[in-house]
């Protein structure tokens, strides 16, 4: 799916951002504004017993609820509360999978608070936008994570997140050098913002990144190679191949990927792995966090814990 214009601008002021130069006025985001008009009581009153729903599991109900709650207020006039119960419909339709019509709703309310151009909730919005692209449709996360960005700058903290966001997904889809750079990015807002729990969850992420770099995870991209799937379209091979071959373009971490590989003696890479997981246990700490969140934090990764944190003899 092609992204909008304004995204392949943000995310090109990303880029350009981190190599020194500067996005001119009519390319850049301007600073987060004040928050727009807030929902009337009774709407915002009714929001919270749908939230209450969602929380007690019957996110079901609170989607029917928060869907007439929109209508209540679309009728009273009531633009902020009617954006209010479609974004949180949004979530609620997510938690059940249901992409397409939670998709409608965040839309939905991104255009009401354009209007208004109330960008502090313009960029809630755009932000779990991405979180349901990683969920539903993956190629537009680096969109609306970038669109985030934009809305969020003058907001370190909120910026942050969706800074890290965005690398994450370069992670996913294996763009190692994309992923650093927005890393960066989360990891200069984190520290603007005095966040060490963000600092932490970011410099975690980038030791994972740097210590594949190390083992020469990137040095192969199956999403690059293009020939082989071009000779098996054209070829007498059957579906079951063809599968093969796509779910090797579009999963670098199936089966044994995950066991660490062997690093070369004296690897940069590795080096500034160290670094960032040893800074990232100084976050927890600071943050009174246990430093065993770090390693728990890489999931299925958390065997590299002791490659970027080894024992003294």
């Amino acid at each position: 799916m092609r992204y909008a214009a304004a995204m392949r601008v943000t995310l090109w002021c990303l880029t350009v951002a981190a190599a020194g130069c500067q996005c001119s006025k009519s390319e850049a985001a301007f600073d987060a504004g004040p928050s727009g008009p807030v929902p009337t009581a009774a709407i915002q009153a009714g929001v919270d017993a749908a939230l209450a729903k969602r929380q007690q599991g019957d996110s079901l109900a609170a989607s029917t609820l928060l869907l007439e709650l929109a209508a209540k207020a679309r009728a009273a006039n009531d633009v902020a509360g009617e954006a209010l119960a479609l974004h949180r419909a949004g979530d609620t339709l997510l938690d059940r999978h249901e992409c397409g019509p939670s998709r409608k709703r965040y839309l939905e309310a991104l255009a009401l608070h354009r209007q208004g151009n109330d960008r502090i909730k313009l960029g809630l919005v755009a932000n779990d936008l991405g979180l349901w692209s990683k969920h539903c449709q993956l190629e537009e996360a680096v969109g609306w994570f970038s669109l985030a960005m934009s809305y969020r700058r003058g907001d370190d903290g909120a910026f942050g997140v969706s800074a890290n966001n965005l690398g994450a997904v370069f992670w996913n889809i294996n763009r190692p050098e994309e992923a650093n750079l927005a890393y960066q990015e989360a990891l200069v807002a984190a520290e603007r913002a005095s966040d060490p729990v963000l600092q932490r969850k970011v410099l975690a992420n980038l030791a994972l990144l740097w210590v594949l770099i190390a083992e020469g995870h990137y040095d192969f991209d199956p999403l690059a190679e293009n020939a082989p799937i071009d000779a098996l379209l054209e070829s007498d091979a059957g579906v079951d191949d063809l599968l093969r071959a796509l779910d090797a373009r579009t999963s670098r971490f199936d089966h044994d990927d995950t066991e660490p590989r062997p690093i070369p003696p004296g690897s940069p890479a590795l080096a500034t792995a160290r670094d960032y997981f040893r800074r990232a246990i100084e976050a927890a700490k600071k943050a009174g966090e246990d430093p065993i969140v770090v390693c728990s934090s890489l999931g299925s990764f958390d065997n590299r814990c002791e490659v970027l944190n080894p024992k003294t003899p």
